[in-house]
């Protein structure tokens, strides 16, 4: 044999050595691409059944507690207004006939039962009921289900990995082929080529089976944890919801959502910075939806972090300008640095929205969402809290950051806040009822409110007796309040009246009339439940708004008391 074949015959040697290797190695990525498929497939059939039991039992626990609510409860309470009524009278007979169809209410219900309603107290533990009932374990659940579609696509994401490898190390085979068929030094080439395939993809398989072995693996205990904490959090018992934050996130040190929940507990005890902290540790660990980014940066601002809440409100606003709350808060907090210019034009732009989003809705023959009126409200009533922070008037439920920490001219910032509110609060009202922004036009006058008490009405019911109540203050008891008002200009064709008990409107108080008081420049108007003898205005700060045309005309503020 001459030196040339001999040459050639370890040529070919070599080659199939390499040709049986790759083979092989084919053969190892093969199976474990097709044992991450499998791990994938299982994952993702055992998060759909996760998702169902979810669904059903979210949706099963709503049905139940809404006849546990508005089905036997409620009843049991209207029962509880005719007892009152019939002790009022002095029907016995009839106060025992309520009490025992009470009682028989009291057991058909779990929510009416003793471990959660005390019939003396008049009023169930509901948010522990409901969260004993469904809510932990739909939370479970559904936090289980997230879990496993993440355990399938992060495998599933390998097994096609894996895929892309086996076509490399079949192209490396094909070339190893080719080599066999050439002479000269192009020959090496492919083998060089190819070879260069094949340690590529060893070293992918090898971190392909690292992420196999590192595979994010449902941590039950940790999912518990979490589900356990929603629960107390969601009864107020945020302490406790903490510790149960705590458990899931010693168990699952990458649980963004744990952070997050933990954040909220913290901001609801009050302790902001670390709340703040919270957040931005969900965040860091890939938690960034509008919610989490949305409640960090009204914390930043509630913090005095006013350039760290715009950035954060940016992250969502650059691409959802629909979210009018956060709309909100980026200008509020550009007020509270005392940048008139941005503030002003991030209310133009909600307005815009607010605006945009009506007219979609009416253009398809809908109404507009109820969130709508509800973040528009919620924009004017963040303004009133900082109004009431700057004018050292503290209320309770005020949220705001601390006047010491509002930059720029609190006078000027004052006034600014002042108008954007009456301007938010117009731009609703006309929006609701209209459908338009309100447009320019003569505004009646009306002189500031006299609250208190009709005392006498002729035989037509017109009213001829008014007592004011002394220092704005009515005694606690009273069914009812009346708001005596005095006008000069043009009578308004609509009128609107809003009722804010201790920040909040009640909506139940609210009244829209479209009477004819060209007839005088005084006149009354009576809110509360003058209609029953059961219901009467309960203690706290009372503040009522007169829309005359969807103009903001009046507003006054009066106390309900104990004497």
């Amino acid at each position: 044999m001459s030196p040339e074949s001999n040459k050639e015959q370890r040529f070919e040697s070599m080659v199939t050595i390499l040709i049986a290797s790759v083979a092989i190695w084919v053969a190892i990525t093969a199976y474990f691409q097709n044992y991450a498929s499998n791990i994938s497939d299982q994952a993702r059939r055992r998060a759909q059944q996760y998702a169902i039991e979810a669904t059903k039992t979210e949706v099963n626990g709503n049905i139940q507690f809404s006849y546990d609510w508005q089905g036997a409860f409620q009843t049991w309470r209207e029962l509880s207004w005719q007892i009152t009524a019939a002790e009022q009278n002095g029907d016995t007979v009839a106060v025992q006939r309520y009490q025992q169809m009470q009682k028989r209410i009291e057991s058909l219900s779990a929510m009416l039962g003793p471990q959660y309603f005390d019939p003396s107290f008049g009023w169930p533990e509901s948010y522990k009921y409901e969260a004993e009932a469904y809510l932990v374990e739909a939370t479970r659940l559904s936090e289980t289900y997230l879990a496993e579609s993440a355990l399938g696509n992060a495998t599933s994401t390998t097994a096609d990995a894996l895929i892309v490898q086996i076509t490399l190390l079949t192209v490396a085979l094909s070339l190893y082929g080719l080599s066999m068929a050439l002479r000269g030094r192009v020959r090496w080439l492919f083998i060089i080529v190819g070879s260069g395939f094949v340690g590529f993809c060893m070293l992918w398989l090898s971190w392909s089976m690292l992420e196999l072995i590192a595979r994010p693996e449902v941590d039950a205990e940790a999912i518990t944890a979490y589900a356990e904490g929603v629960g107390l959090a969601y009864q107020g018992r945020y302490e406790e919801s903490i510790e149960k934050y705590t458990v899931a996130i010693t168990e699952d040190p990458y649980y963004a959502k744990a952070y997050y929940q933990r954040g909220l507990a913290y901001y609801d005890l009050g302790d902001l910075n670390t709340a703040v902290s919270e957040m931005e540790a969900a965040r860091a660990q890939g938690l960034n939806d509008v919610s989490l980014n949305w409640n960090l940066g009204w914390t930043y601002y509630m913090t005095g972090q006013y350039d760290k809440a715009i950035q954060t409100n940016d992250r969502i606003l650059s691409t959802q300008p629909e979210v009018l709350g956060m709309r909100m808060n980026q200008a509020i907090s550009y007020l509270a640095k005392g940048d008139f210019a941005n503030s002003e034009a991030q209310y133009d732009l909600l307005i815009q929205e607010a605006e945009r989003q009506v007219n979609e809705a009416r253009q398809a023959g809908a109404e507009p969402p109820a969130s709508l009126w509800f973040y528009m409200d919620a924009g004017a009533i963040d303004l009133q809290n900082l109004i009431d922070e700057l004018e050292h008037n503290r209320k309770p439920w005020t949220q705001a950051p601390a006047a010491e920490m509002v930059l720029g001219d609190h006078n000027a910032i004052r006034n600014f806040a002042e108008a954007q509110m009456k301007r938010l609060k117009e731009t609703t009202v006309a929006l609701e009822y209209t459908g338009q922004l309100p447009g320019p036009q003569e505004v009646m006058l009306v002189q500031p409110f006299t609250f208190g008490q009709i005392t006498a009405r002729d035989a037509e019911g017109f009213i001829t007796g008014f007592e004011p109540t002394p220092n704005s203050i009515i005694p606690f008891g009273e069914e009812s309040f009346t708001v005596q008002f005095t006008y000069a200009g043009q009578a308004p064709q609509q009128m609107v009246w809003k009722v804010y008990v201790n920040g909040v409107e009640d909506q139940s108080l609210r009244i829209v009339a479209y009477d004819d008081i060209t007839g005088g420049s005084t006149w009354f108007r009576t809110f509360g439940y003058e209609y029953t003898n059961v219901f009467i205005l309960s203690e706290g700060e009372y503040t009522v708004e007169f829309y005359a045309d969807n103009k903001l005309v009046q507003r006054g503020t009066f106390y309900v008391q104990q004497q």
